[in-house]
């Protein structure tokens, strides 16, 4: 890991770190988190925009020349973001229906990402505990443990993680591919937050995971874990997935292509 890349996961750790203050002082698992609505019927709570400044001011302190694109509002949208130099790539909070109804799969995805590519992820999954890193080039982690995606190579063993977004389109998509999946799989599940899905596929407890209807924020860092323990991160037809595009597939390699057979349009 070169000074540059070091600096830079210092930055991020300590960003998560303040999100994950403000996430777990409003995370209550006796009363429901109250709620209002986005755009396609998104729910957002008040933890979500308080995790966002907090996250967002520690990135302006320590990294003031580089822009944030975030879920919940930074300084670069969706567009601008895969044509900077450097740009972070922000979820406050992934995963918050999970979140306001006392389930405790969420958490935080922060990327760095240079002119697309993503060189440099952080996810948190707080009320877990669990903490993850990757930086291109030098594997993904889970604290000081190294992570590998699953050596399953055959479709009926595999356990898969399905998820769509909140547009009519993704819910399609997700119901053309779903029953053939469930049915070739050993068993599928919708867990409803990307940060775990993808950090589940890069640890190997998953063998694959397809989001449909996903922004950049939602898989920046998680596509680079799940790359970096040496899976493949894949659009539905089967080309290498890049910033801008709303369906991946992420799956440990000896499976990709079987998986593929199944979501190909």
């Amino acid at each position: 890991m070169t000074a540059n890349e070091k600096h830079w996961l210092s930055i991020a750790t300590n960003a998560v770190r303040a999100g994950e203050r403000v996430l777990l002082r409003h995370f209550n698992v006796n009363h429901t988190q109250k709620y209002g609505f986005k755009k396609f019927h998104e729910i957002v709570t008040e933890a979500d925009k308080r995790s966002n400044d907090a996250i967002i001011k520690v990135l302006k302190q320590l990294s003031p020349d580089i822009p944030v694109l975030s879920e919940e509002g930074g300084t670069i949208d969706e567009r601008a973001a895969p044509r900077a130099d450097l740009a972070w790539v922000l979820d406050p909070l992934d995963g918050t229906t999970n979140y306001a109804a006392r389930l405790p799969l969420w958490g935080i995805s922060l990327a760095l990402v240079r002119r697309g590519h993503p060189i440099l992820g952080v996810i948190s999954l707080p009320v877990l505990k669990h903490r993850y890193h990757a930086v291109k080039g030098g594997g993904a982690w889970m604290g000081r443990v190294r992570l590998h995606t699953s050596k399953t190579r055959d479709l009926a063993d595999s356990i898969g993680l399905l998820c769509f977004g909140y547009d009519g389109g993704s819910y399609r998509r997700y119901r053309r591919i779903e029953p053939t999946l469930t049915e070739k799989s050993r068993s599928t599940r919708k867990l409803g937050a990307a940060v775990v899905e993808s950090t589940w596929v890069a640890s190997g407890r998953a063998d694959y995971a397809i989001l449909n209807g996903v922004h950049d924020w939602d898989v920046a860092a998680g596509t680079l874990l799940v790359t970096e323990a040496g899976g493949r991160v894949l659009t539905l037809k089967g080309e290498p997935w890049k910033m801008g595009e709303h369906d991946v597939v992420m799956s440990a390699p000896g499976i990709a292509t079987a998986v593929l057979r199944v979501t190909r349009p």
